[in-house]
């Protein structure tokens, strides 16, 4: 194998793991302002989301519950 294949397979490994990093933050992310359980079970009290956001995501899951 010559140094510009091995190259492109180590730059195709860091891409990998890049996007393994992102997917399981963005996921984190989600659960933090979609108000999934967090760990342990246990409600955050802040919120990712400003206060007129926040107010509208608890109006869209009010309206979702009913």
């Amino acid at each position: 194998m010559d140094r510009r294949d091995s190259a492109r397979i180590e730059e195709r490994n860091n891409l990998k793991l890049a996007l393994a990093t992102f997917a399981l933050q963005l996921d984190a992310f989600e659960m933090r302002v979609g108000g999934g359980p967090s760990r342990a079970g246990i409600k955050r009290e802040g919120s990712a989301l400003p206060a007129d956001l926040r107010h509208e995501v608890q109006e869209e899951n009010r309206g979702a519950r009913r």
